[in-house]
């Protein structure tokens, strides 16, 4: 288990360049707009230059239950590659991105001019299953600091975090992308401040001890 993640990134960083000279302009998603909507979306995928996105699905009591979050050098939309096929999943941006559009058709050529690319996309979707039952357990785990820690870490990395050193989420979004109430998120960030593990405001968490959170995450 440990070389899988709590999210996707960089699987697919070597086909940056080739994603980058076949598919349309690169397209800027504020946060918080729908990339894909379940059960209606079908025709266009996405490679994620940057960002973070949440895949979800809405249940039939109108929650949402999380399946995966991608960032950069990732696909999402790939439920829609055959032909005809909708969205089985909701896709949403968690903070500004910028993706690169494209279809099957356009996927196709990619594959017959590089055949690689073909066996690295079968490798790369036997990591993401892994990393789907991963997350499924870390979020179904009974401790609930070990969700939100290992959430707060997605952040670090991203170009919004490294420039202003916030993650701009209310706790009532990150209690939604963990599925906990947002009276626990409460209760669990004054755990945190009083440790000075996190400062928070308003709308926004800066993380001040990263390795302190890491321990957190460990499963």
């Amino acid at each position: 288990m440990s070389s899988i993640r709590f999210f996707v990134e960089g699987s697919l960083r070597k086909y940056r360049e080739l994603f980058e000279s076949v598919c349309p302009a690169p397209m800027t998603i504020p946060r918080g707009q729908s990339l894909c909507t379940q059960c209606c979306t079908h025709g266009w995928m996405y490679y994620i230059l940057d960002g973070l996105a949440k895949v979800y699905i809405t249940t039939s009591d109108g929650n949402e239950q999380i399946i995966d979050f991608m960032k950069e050098d990732t696909l999402i939309g790939m439920d829609c590659v055959g032909d005809g096929s909708r969205s089985v999943v909701s896709i949403t941006s968690m903070m500004d991105m910028r993706v690169l559009p494209f279809t099957p058709e356009i996927l196709k050529r990619m594959i017959l001019q590089n055949p690689e690319l073909g066996f690295d996309l079968v490798v790369y979707y036997g990591d993401v299953l892994r990393q789907v039952s991963f997350l499924v357990g870390s979020l179904g785990h009974s401790n609930l600091m070990v969700r939100l820690a290992s959430f707060l870490l997605l952040f670090v990395d991203t170009p919004e975090y490294q420039r202003t050193k916030k993650i701009y989420l209310t706790q009532q979004e990150v209690a939604s992308s963990i599925n906990v109430s947002r009276a626990q998120i409460a209760k669990m960030y004054g755990q945190l401040r009083k440790e000075g593990t996190i400062d928070t405001g308003n709308r926004y968490v800066t993380i001040l001890n990263e390795k302190r959170l890491q321990e957190y995450s460990k499963l």
